[in-house]
């Protein structure tokens, strides 16, 4: 059997990366598309930063059977990331569900049918962290778990990735496999944007520099360099230590206003639209009902989380790049790439 990886959702930000991670450590990549158009796009950004010559594609759905097992056939690895991230929340909680679990529970069974040695899942922070009633500022880790039956609380996104992981988790440790499963949790992700088809979390870096807040939600956040969550997901690939662990990835909690002064710091010239004030909490409520995407954070306003991934990268035995860089990073692709 060759190291042939199994990558889902390939066309996505942290897959793209991933992908070039695998390549450049000469690996084979099959690549899922939902829609073959997202090929030529797809092969045209990666080759700018590794070689393709080991790299196809398959076009398969995550909300279909069809097609899972054979792409499963001679992989030796399944590195899991596609799964949906909106802009905009949604009033139906179910929405993402479809796709999130019952997607991840056809990628995870195609895998144990063609006797895969591992699975690396994309999971997030999101599923550990949400839940009522919590002390500021709070703490959480790899135990911890967002509460699904908060419902106020946990919106479509946030319910998606925490049953999605759940159910990953149960199916394998049903099979008794759960050292075969890895999942990566990174918080808010940052850095390079690589092409304009970039992620929910460049979308708000844009907007700060577009002038589009005039001032910053009081909402932190841990910072995850994009090009760290693509290593760390590689760095699991025959690592004995990770099996049956959610890894932590991320280098520090900043809060969006301090995000807006390291924009400001890397780009100066878009200082002047950028925010340079919090806002009241009562102001982002009221803008959530015009823009929904607000509504992401409203449970999280004012409330600073703490946590230490530092036992990942002890697992993983490398070092997360502190916020300054990645948001550097991320600002400078954002204008490189003509996205404001």
């Amino acid at each position: 059997m060759t190291n042939k990886v199994l990558l889902t959702g390939i066309s996505g930000w942290i897959a793209k990366h991933t992908a070039i991670e695998l390549l450049n450590s000469g690996y084979e990549v099959l690549g899922t598309v939902r829609d073959n158009n997202l090929i030529e796009q797809t092969k045209e950004t990666l080759r700018k930063y590794a070689s393709i010559d080991k790299l196809s594609f398959v076009e398969l759905d995550l909300l279909k059977d069809d097609g899972w097992n054979e792409a499963a056939k001679g992989c030796k690895y399944i590195i899991h990331i596609a799964s949906p991230f909106p802009m905009k929340v949604s009033n139906n909680r179910e929405l993402l569900l479809p796709v999130a679990v019952d997607g991840t529970l056809r990628v995870l069974n195609a895998g144990l049918n063609a006797g895969v040695e591992q699975i690396i899942k994309t999971s997030s922070i999101v599923a550990m962290f949400r839940k009522p009633n919590r002390s500021n500022p709070y703490s959480f880790g790899e135990n911890d778990w967002t509460d699904e039956n908060w419902v106020e609380g946990v919106n479509d996104y946030f319910l998606s990735k925490t049953k999605a992981e759940k159910a990953a988790w149960e199916l394998m440790e049903k099979k008794g496999l759960k050292s075969k499963l890895t999942t990566i949790c990174p918080g808010g992700v940052f850095g390079d944007a690589l092409d304009t088809k970039g992620g929910t979390s460049i979308e708000y870096v844009r907007q700060f520099m577009a002038g589009k807040f005039p001032g910053a939600p009081k909402f932190a956040v841990l910072i995850s360099d994009v090009k760290d969550i693509a290593k760390a997901h590689v760095a699991c690939i025959g690592n004995n230590k990770v099996g049956g662990r959610r890894l932590i990835v991320g280098k520090e909690v900043k809060k969006l206003v301090e995000l807006s002064q390291l924009i400001a710091e890397a780009m100066p010239a878009y200082s002047k639209k950028l925010p340079k004030k919090e806002l009241p909490n009562f102001m982002v409520k009221l803008i959530s009902y015009l823009d929904s995407s607000a509504k992401m954070m409203i449970p999280d306003l004012g409330i600073l989380m703490q946590t230490d991934p530092s036992y990942a990268e002890d697992l993983l035995g490398f070092k997360f790049k502190p916020a300054k860089d990645c948001i550097s990073e991320n600002a400078k692709s954002v204008v490189r790439l003509g996205l404001v």
